[in-house]
This record gives C-alpha cells, structure tokens and sequence, in this order.
C-alpha cells in the first residue's frame, strides 16, 4: 500500500515537473516539426524509426537529450524551444512566437457597433495547435439572442472553422439564413437539412438541399467563450 501510495506521488510530480517545464507539449511542437511529412518520411529525414517518432507524436514517450539535439539539428531548429516551447523558432510567425493569434470578427451587419469596434480577439496559439486548425481559416463572431440557451449565450463569443462546412449531425455550425446569420445545431434528414436550436422555445428549420439559395453553412463552431455574469 505505501510502495502504491509513494508512486502515485513519484508520478505526479513527474507530471508538474513536465507541465512546469513544458516538456509535457513535446509532442505538440515535434508535429509543427514535421512540416506535413508523414511520420516513416520524417524518421528516415533524421535517422531514426518510425516506431520512436509515433511514440513521440502520441505524447507516449519523450526523447533523450541525444536524440533531441539530433532532431534539432536534422531540422535547423534550437534545441530549447524543442524540448519547453521557449524561445524563438523560424517555423513560427512572429505572431505566433508570442503565444497567441488574432483572429478576425466576421461583420455580422453594419449597424452592430459592438463588432464593428473590435477587429480581432487575441486567441491561444496552443488550443489552435492542439486541434491541428489553421489560423488564416478561423473568424471570430459574437452569438446573439437566447435560441441556443444553456449551450451559447447572448453575446458569447464564438471561433468559427469556415473550412469544415459540411453538416454533420449534431455539431454546431454559423449559418446565414434569409439575410440573417444564426448559430444553430445540423441534423441531416433525407432531402432536407434541420436547423435546431437548443432553446426548445424556438422551432425548428427546415431547409431543402436541392434548392439553397437562400442558406449558406458558414463553419462549423468550435470554440465557446463564455460571457461572465
């Protein structure tokens, strides 16, 4: 029990130890590295196996500090940033370098001063990262009225994909529909495609796919910033 008990501790301090040094988002930066190579071409760039880069991508394993100055050369990369994220590095932007992007408010209409004021939002380079988006393809828009309550507020703020518009049921997506740009939940159904809302006040869309003229899927939704009361 206290042989269990001691390695419980060993490991959770292994863990701050990589949190706190930013060893733990290895795996984050070491996909960045890769530069769209897939991982079999990417271990034979720099002479190593394909089954050491999958643990490494996996977050499975971390490499010794041999194999990492290897990598770091191979690549023309510092050593430091590989291993904790600190520091500059040329396959970031300078944007980027900072920590964070902006990312652009879409115009939802021009007599909505409240979007119209803000430009851009300041947005964490590492949830952009994580979920593997492209920044140029990401918008920022406010979500108005009360129709997708408890899920999104008035006046949440809202990370659109524009290129994942293909309706999948369930998931989030910005539409503009009549004029009007709304956030609402797809559900596919035969001919016609169902715009919900989780707001069981509000009714149900019905919209033919074989005549959209009048819809348009914006993106999909894939981040909620909560507006604190």
């Amino acid at each position: 029990m206290k042989e269990n008990k001691e390695k419980t501790l060993n490991d959770q301090e292994k863990k701050s130890i990589l949190v706190h040094t930013g060893v733990i988002n290895f795996k984050t930066r070491l996909t960045l590295v890769l530069e769209g190579l897939s991982g079999n071409a990417f271990a034979k760039k720099i002479g190593m196996s394909e089954a050491v880069i999958r643990d490494y991508l996996s977050g499975k394993t971390y490499p010794s500090l041999n194999r990492l100055a290897i990598i770091a050369q191979k690549c023309d990369i510092p050593v430091e940033w590989l291993a904790t994220g600190k520091g500059e590095c040329r396959l970031l932007p300078e944007t980027e370098i900072r920590g964070c992007i902006h990312i652009p408010f879409h115009q939802l209409n021009e007599t909505d001063q409240q979007v119209v004021n803000i430009e851009s939002i300041p947005f964490d380079i590492s949830l952009i990262k994580h979920h593997g988006f492209n920044a140029d393809d990401l918008i920022a828009i406010w979500a108005k009225g009360d129709s997708m309550e408890p899920t999104i507020s008035n006046n949440d703020i809202l990370i659109i994909n524009k290129t994942h518009c293909k309706p999948l049921d369930g998931y989030l997506y910005a539409v503009q529909y009549d004029d009007q740009i709304s956030i609402k939940r797809i559900q596919n159904q035969g001919c016609n495609l169902a715009l919900l809302c989780d707001n069981a006040k509000y009714p149900s869309i019905i919209v033919d796919k074989n005549t959209p003229q009048d819809f348009e899927i914006i993106g999909h939704v894939v981040y909620v910033q909560k507006k604190l009361n």
